[in-house]
């Protein structure tokens, strides 16, 4: 997949995150997005736009591993803690389970 694409899908994701948290914030009251959660979604976005590219660029050929960790780092993101680093090696490590377990 292409950079420019990759660069494209991340800034469609991180608009369309912004525009759902901004109408979450509208609709309960609250003021507009601070810096640091501006941040968070584009971070989110990214790990999103990766792992969409990974799964639709390869359709499940790609190595198993960065498969897990990227799942693993969007579902604790943002990581606040190393609870959270332990959060993401828990789900690479049950993706080590199911390559293992699972035939080829």
């Amino acid at each position: 997949m292409a950079f420019g694409r990759l660069v494209l899908a991340w800034a469609a994701v991180a608009v369309w995150l912004v525009v759902w948290s901004a109408a979450e914030r509208r609709r309960a009251g609250s003021t507009l997005l601070v810096g640091r959660e501006a941040a968070w979604l584009g971070g989110e976005a990214l790990l999103l736009a990766l792992f969409g590219a990974l799964w639709f660029g390869s359709l499940g050929a790609g190595e198993w591993w960065l498969v897990f960790l990227l799942l693993g780092a969007l579902m604790e993101w943002p990581v606040r803690s190393m609870l959270g680093v332990a959060r993401i090696a828990r789900v690479v490590a049950a993706g080590g389970v199911l390559a293992w377990t699972l035939p080829s």
